[in-house]
Protein backbone atom coordinates (compact mmCIF):
# COMPACT_ATOMS: atom_id res chain seq x y z
CA UNK A 1 0.00 0.00 0.00
CA UNK A 2 2.82 2.40 0.85
CA UNK A 3 4.45 1.74 -2.52
CA UNK A 4 1.16 2.39 -4.26
CA UNK A 5 0.75 5.70 -2.41
CA UNK A 6 4.28 6.70 -3.39
CA UNK A 7 3.49 5.80 -7.00
CA UNK A 8 0.36 7.96 -7.00
CA UNK A 9 2.10 10.88 -5.26
CA UNK A 10 4.99 10.70 -7.73
CA UNK A 11 2.71 10.98 -10.75
CA UNK A 12 0.54 13.63 -9.14
CA UNK A 13 3.67 15.75 -8.66
CA UNK A 14 4.59 15.18 -12.31
CA UNK A 15 1.12 16.26 -13.44
CA UNK A 16 1.18 19.40 -11.28
CA UNK A 17 4.68 20.25 -12.47
CA UNK A 18 3.69 20.02 -16.14
CA UNK A 19 0.46 21.98 -15.68
CA UNK A 20 2.20 24.88 -13.97
CA UNK A 21 5.40 24.87 -16.05
CA UNK A 22 3.85 24.75 -19.50
CA UNK A 23 1.97 27.35 -21.48
CA UNK A 24 0.57 27.80 -24.96
CA UNK A 25 2.75 28.74 -27.90
CA UNK A 26 3.45 32.41 -28.51
CA UNK A 27 3.18 33.64 -32.10
CA UNK A 28 5.11 36.55 -33.58
CA UNK A 29 3.77 37.48 -37.01
CA UNK A 30 4.95 39.95 -39.62
CA UNK A 31 3.21 40.91 -42.86
CA UNK A 32 5.28 42.09 -45.81
CA UNK A 33 3.30 43.32 -48.83
CA UNK A 34 5.40 42.70 -51.94
CA UNK A 35 2.93 44.04 -54.49
CA UNK A 36 -0.55 45.54 -54.59
CA UNK A 37 -2.32 46.65 -57.73
CA UNK A 38 -3.44 50.26 -57.46
CA UNK A 39 -6.99 49.31 -58.48
CA UNK A 40 -7.39 46.52 -55.94
CA UNK A 41 -9.09 47.07 -52.59
CA UNK A 42 -11.07 45.10 -50.05
CA UNK A 43 -14.17 46.93 -51.27
CA UNK A 44 -13.62 45.53 -54.76
CA UNK A 45 -13.24 42.07 -53.29
CA UNK A 46 -16.48 42.34 -51.32
CA UNK A 47 -18.38 43.37 -54.43
CA UNK A 48 -16.95 40.77 -56.79
CA UNK A 49 -16.52 37.47 -54.94
CA UNK A 50 -13.60 35.31 -53.82
CA UNK A 51 -12.43 31.77 -54.56
CA UNK A 52 -10.02 30.10 -52.12
CA UNK A 53 -7.67 28.08 -54.31
CA UNK A 54 -5.87 26.39 -51.43
CA UNK A 55 -2.46 25.57 -50.02
CA UNK A 56 0.56 24.99 -52.25
CA UNK A 57 4.23 24.26 -51.63
CA UNK A 58 7.35 23.28 -53.49
CA UNK A 59 9.17 22.74 -50.19
CA UNK A 60 6.68 20.25 -48.74
CA UNK A 61 5.55 17.29 -50.81
CA UNK A 62 1.88 17.48 -49.89
CA UNK A 63 -0.25 14.38 -50.32
CA UNK A 64 -3.73 14.98 -51.78
CA UNK A 65 -5.18 14.38 -48.31
CA UNK A 66 -2.79 16.85 -46.66
CA UNK A 67 -3.46 19.47 -49.34
CA UNK A 68 -7.20 19.26 -48.83
CA UNK A 69 -6.82 19.24 -45.04
CA UNK A 70 -4.63 22.36 -44.88
CA UNK A 71 -6.57 24.10 -47.65
CA UNK A 72 -9.80 23.53 -45.72
CA UNK A 73 -8.24 25.00 -42.57
CA UNK A 74 -7.04 28.02 -44.55
CA UNK A 75 -10.41 28.44 -46.28
CA UNK A 76 -12.43 28.12 -43.07
CA UNK A 77 -10.27 30.64 -41.20
CA UNK A 78 -10.61 33.20 -44.00
CA UNK A 79 -14.38 32.77 -44.03
CA UNK A 80 -14.61 33.01 -40.24
CA UNK A 81 -12.19 35.88 -39.64
CA UNK A 82 -12.67 38.05 -42.73
CA UNK A 83 -14.75 41.05 -41.69
CA UNK A 84 -18.04 41.17 -43.57
CA UNK A 85 -17.43 37.79 -45.21
CA UNK A 86 -21.16 36.99 -45.01
CA UNK A 87 -21.69 39.68 -47.65
CA UNK A 88 -19.09 38.21 -50.02
CA UNK A 89 -19.85 35.57 -52.63
CA UNK A 90 -17.40 33.06 -51.23
CA UNK A 91 -16.33 29.79 -52.89
CA UNK A 92 -14.30 27.72 -50.44
CA UNK A 93 -11.74 25.09 -51.40
CA UNK A 94 -14.14 22.15 -51.05
CA UNK A 95 -16.68 23.87 -53.28
CA UNK A 96 -13.98 24.68 -55.84
CA UNK A 97 -12.87 21.04 -55.79
CA UNK A 98 -16.45 19.91 -56.45
CA UNK A 99 -17.16 22.48 -59.16
CA UNK A 100 -14.07 21.92 -61.32
CA UNK A 101 -13.39 18.28 -60.48
CA UNK A 102 -10.59 16.36 -58.80
CA UNK A 103 -8.30 16.10 -61.83
CA UNK A 104 -8.49 19.77 -62.74
CA UNK A 105 -8.05 20.90 -59.17
CA UNK A 106 -4.93 18.87 -58.43
CA UNK A 107 -3.47 19.72 -61.83
CA UNK A 108 -3.84 23.42 -61.01
CA UNK A 109 -2.36 23.11 -57.52
CA UNK A 110 0.56 20.93 -58.59
CA UNK A 111 1.44 23.47 -61.28
CA UNK A 112 1.27 26.21 -58.65
CA UNK A 113 3.60 24.14 -56.45
CA UNK A 114 6.41 24.40 -58.97
CA UNK A 115 5.68 27.68 -60.77
CA UNK A 116 3.86 29.81 -58.16
CA UNK A 117 1.38 30.99 -60.76
CA UNK A 118 -1.54 29.70 -62.82
CA UNK A 119 -1.61 29.24 -66.56
CA UNK A 120 -3.59 31.60 -68.85
CA UNK A 121 -5.72 28.61 -69.88
CA UNK A 122 -6.59 27.92 -66.25
CA UNK A 123 -7.49 31.56 -65.71
CA UNK A 124 -9.89 31.37 -68.66
CA UNK A 125 -11.34 28.09 -67.41
CA UNK A 126 -11.98 29.44 -63.89
CA UNK A 127 -13.44 32.68 -65.23
CA UNK A 128 -15.87 30.80 -67.49
CA UNK A 129 -16.72 28.08 -64.97
CA UNK A 130 -17.15 30.35 -61.95
CA UNK A 131 -18.29 33.73 -63.32
CA UNK A 132 -19.82 34.68 -59.97
CA UNK A 133 -16.35 35.22 -58.41
CA UNK A 134 -13.77 37.59 -59.82
CA UNK A 135 -10.83 36.87 -57.50
CA UNK A 136 -8.95 33.72 -56.54
CA UNK A 137 -6.50 33.36 -53.65
CA UNK A 138 -3.60 30.94 -53.24
CA UNK A 139 -1.28 30.36 -50.27
CA UNK A 140 2.22 28.98 -50.95
CA UNK A 141 4.36 27.62 -48.11
CA UNK A 142 7.80 29.13 -48.73
CA UNK A 143 9.69 28.03 -45.64
CA UNK A 144 9.20 25.72 -42.68
CA UNK A 145 11.75 25.05 -39.97
CA UNK A 146 11.62 23.67 -36.43
CA UNK A 147 14.44 24.58 -34.04
CA UNK A 148 14.89 22.56 -30.86
CA UNK A 149 16.91 24.24 -28.09
CA UNK A 150 15.87 21.86 -25.31
CA UNK A 151 18.26 21.06 -22.47
CA UNK A 152 18.26 18.94 -19.32
CA UNK A 153 19.75 19.12 -15.86
CA UNK A 154 19.72 17.14 -12.62
CA UNK A 155 17.89 18.57 -9.61
CA UNK A 156 16.97 17.44 -6.09
CA UNK A 157 13.31 17.03 -5.17
CA UNK A 158 11.78 17.79 -1.77
CA UNK A 159 12.82 14.37 -0.51
CA UNK A 160 16.44 15.01 -1.48
CA UNK A 161 16.33 12.52 -4.34
CA UNK A 162 17.89 13.31 -7.69
CA UNK A 163 15.56 13.87 -10.66
CA UNK A 164 16.10 14.79 -14.28
CA UNK A 165 14.48 18.08 -15.31
CA UNK A 166 14.13 18.76 -19.04
CA UNK A 167 13.42 22.25 -20.33
CA UNK A 168 11.85 21.85 -23.76
CA UNK A 169 12.24 24.91 -25.99
CA UNK A 170 11.00 24.75 -29.55
CA UNK A 171 10.66 27.38 -32.26
CA UNK A 172 8.49 26.77 -35.33
CA UNK A 173 9.18 29.06 -38.29
CA UNK A 174 6.63 29.16 -41.10
CA UNK A 175 6.53 31.54 -44.07
CA UNK A 176 3.56 31.71 -46.43
CA UNK A 177 3.25 33.78 -49.60
CA UNK A 178 -0.27 34.82 -50.57
CA UNK A 179 -1.24 35.58 -54.16
CA UNK A 180 -4.55 37.10 -55.25
CA UNK A 181 -5.50 37.02 -58.93
CA UNK A 182 -8.11 38.99 -60.85
CA UNK A 183 -9.61 36.40 -63.22
CA UNK A 184 -11.37 38.97 -65.40
CA UNK A 185 -8.33 41.17 -65.97
CA UNK A 186 -6.00 38.15 -65.91
CA UNK A 187 -3.46 39.63 -63.53
CA UNK A 188 -1.96 39.43 -60.07
CA UNK A 189 -3.44 42.10 -57.81
CA UNK A 190 -1.98 41.25 -54.40
CA UNK A 191 1.20 39.49 -53.33
CA UNK A 192 2.31 39.45 -49.73
CA UNK A 193 4.29 37.26 -47.37
CA UNK A 194 3.48 36.53 -43.73
CA UNK A 195 6.15 35.22 -41.37
CA UNK A 196 5.28 33.40 -38.15
CA UNK A 197 7.79 32.61 -35.42
CA UNK A 198 5.99 30.42 -32.91
CA UNK A 199 7.69 29.52 -29.62
CA UNK A 200 6.73 26.93 -27.05
CA UNK A 201 8.43 26.04 -23.75
CA UNK A 202 7.61 23.32 -21.29
CA UNK A 203 9.35 21.74 -18.29
CA UNK A 204 9.03 18.04 -17.48
CA UNK A 205 10.64 16.08 -14.67
CA UNK A 206 11.39 12.36 -14.60
CA UNK A 207 13.09 9.99 -12.21
CA UNK A 208 16.74 9.26 -12.96
CA UNK A 209 16.76 5.48 -13.23
CA UNK A 210 16.71 4.17 -16.80
CA UNK A 211 13.53 2.14 -16.32
CA UNK A 212 11.81 4.78 -14.19
CA UNK A 213 12.76 7.57 -16.62
CA UNK A 214 11.35 5.63 -19.58
CA UNK A 215 8.10 4.94 -17.72
CA UNK A 216 7.76 8.62 -16.77
CA UNK A 217 8.39 9.71 -20.38
CA UNK A 218 5.76 7.32 -21.70
CA UNK A 219 3.28 8.38 -19.04
CA UNK A 220 3.84 12.08 -19.77
CA UNK A 221 3.49 11.60 -23.53
CA UNK A 222 0.27 9.59 -23.19
CA UNK A 223 -1.26 12.10 -20.80
CA UNK A 224 0.02 15.39 -22.23
CA UNK A 225 1.30 14.62 -25.74
CA UNK A 226 4.71 15.48 -27.13
CA UNK A 227 6.54 18.08 -25.02
CA UNK A 228 6.37 21.71 -26.22
CA UNK A 229 4.58 20.55 -29.34
CA UNK A 230 3.63 23.10 -32.01
CA UNK A 231 1.92 21.60 -35.01
CA UNK A 232 1.64 22.92 -38.56
CA UNK A 233 -2.12 23.40 -38.25
CA UNK A 234 -1.77 25.82 -35.34
CA UNK A 235 0.89 27.94 -37.05
CA UNK A 236 -1.02 27.90 -40.37
CA UNK A 237 -4.19 29.00 -38.59
CA UNK A 238 -2.45 31.98 -36.96
CA UNK A 239 -0.99 33.09 -40.30
CA UNK A 240 -4.38 32.76 -42.00
CA UNK A 241 -5.99 34.85 -39.27
CA UNK A 242 -3.31 37.52 -39.74
CA UNK A 243 -3.91 37.57 -43.50
CA UNK A 244 -7.68 37.95 -43.05
CA UNK A 245 -7.23 40.73 -40.48
CA UNK A 246 -4.83 42.70 -42.72
CA UNK A 247 -6.81 42.13 -45.92
CA UNK A 248 -9.72 44.27 -44.75
CA UNK A 249 -7.34 47.25 -44.35
CA UNK A 250 -6.43 47.27 -48.04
Amino acid sequence: MNNFKKFILTYLSIIISIIFCSCGASHHLRNDIIFKDSDFSYGNLKNNGLIIGGISSQLINLTPEERMKYSSIFSNVILEKLKGSHNIHFINTSQLFTKIGKEKYFETMEYFDSEKTITPDMVDFLRDTLPEAKYILFAHIENENIIDNSFEKYIENEEGKEELETEYKKTYLLTIEFQMYDLLQKKLVLNNIIYNQAKQTETRTTRTGCFESCIDDIFNTILFGEPAEIDREEVLTKISEKFAKDLVKI
